[in-house]
């Protein structure tokens, strides 16, 4: 058969199979308990440290980028965390497709929420930020089902079911979707702020949208810079909003007090950099080192 062939075949089995695979085991984890979803998702994780090269040379590097005083031993120990980490996530979210508000309650405890309720109370509408910390998609479910009426901004994935499953999850938990960069996004995002609703933005990831170049772990990196424009725009109140898993299995959200933005939105956007990159100090092991953070630099040359 013809390479270009191959390629075609393989670009079209793989989702399938990928998606096939999801909903098996979303059905299975849906049978188990929390624990054991967990358990299972853990061993993925470790599996795909084992088998994903590029991804697990990806990390390495990106950790080493960040901690160059750590040992190499101890950021490899760190990389293989980092994927039981993700893949405990996914055992998570497939295990909440049966599972309501009451379980996510149960499962994730809200600390901060006073800072909600002050910054009704004074009127302002709400910019819940964070990155790709913990599990973030449970970090929505959990605000939402205290009532924030939260709507999240995010580029929709390449797969169109995988999409549709993302946003299934999310709609289970009161959390709509708003695809960034789509016909009509800006309209649905004033909508959301008028309405009193708040919005979840995560600006931890270099994409191709309007962005500025800040210090992320000592390095420059291309940050969205959209959530410090409309903050700026619409005068919200800017909540850093973070998520972390437990040793027990349960997880804990702080919602900390807005921050005070300078007017730069390129100073806004370093500022709110510089939150995400605390609390992944914090938990280093429950951050996206696979992710090309660092990939563009201001002189144009492209990082691995």
């Amino acid at each position: 058969m013809p390479r270009r062939k191959k390629s075609r075949l393989r670009a079209r089995l793989e989702p399938a199979l990928l998606n096939a695979g999801l909903r098996l085991l979303t059905a299975t984890l849906g049978r188990l308990s929390w624990s054991a979803a967990q358990r299972v998702g853990r061993g993925l994780g470790a599996l795909g440290w084992r088998l994903s090269r590029r991804d697990r040379r990806r990390t390495l590097d990106h950790l080493a980028l960040a901690f160059p005083e750590m040992p190499e031993s101890d950021r490899r120990r760190l990389g293989r965390d980092c994927f039981r980490h993700h893949g405990t996530t996914l055992g998570e979210c497939l295990h909440l497709f049966h599972r309501d508000c009451a379980f996510v309650k149960s499962v994730a405890e809200v600390r901060g929420w006073e800072e909600i309720e002050k910054a009704r109370a004074a009127g302002r509408a709400l910019l819940l930020f964070t990155g790709h910390c913990g599990n973030w998609e449970l970090l929505g479910a959990a605000v939402n089902c205290r009532g924030l009426g939260m709507a999240v901004v995010a580029r929709p994935l390449d797969e169109p079911v995988q999409q549709r499953m993302l946003t299934g999850l999310r709609e289970r938990f009161g959390t709509p979707s708003i695809a960034r960069g789509s016909e009509g996004a800006a309209r649905q995002l004033l909508a959301t702020l008028r309405r009193g609703d708040a919005l979840g933005m995560l600006i931890d990831q270099d994409t191709k949208i309007d962005g500025v170049w800040v210090p992320f772990f000592g390095h420059p990196a291309f940050t969205p810079v959209g959530a410090a424009k409309i903050a700026l725009r619409q005068n919200t109140a800017v909540i850093p909003a973070f998520i972390e898993r437990l040793a027990d299995g349960r997880h804990t959200v702080t919602l900390h007090p807005p921050l005070d933005l300078p007017d730069d939105p390129t100073a806004a956007t370093a500022l709110m950099t510089a939150k995400i990159e605390e609390q992944i100090r914090r938990r280093p092991e429950q951050w996206v080192w696979m992710h090309r953070r660092w990939r563009r630099q201001p002189d144009g040359t492209v990082l691995r």
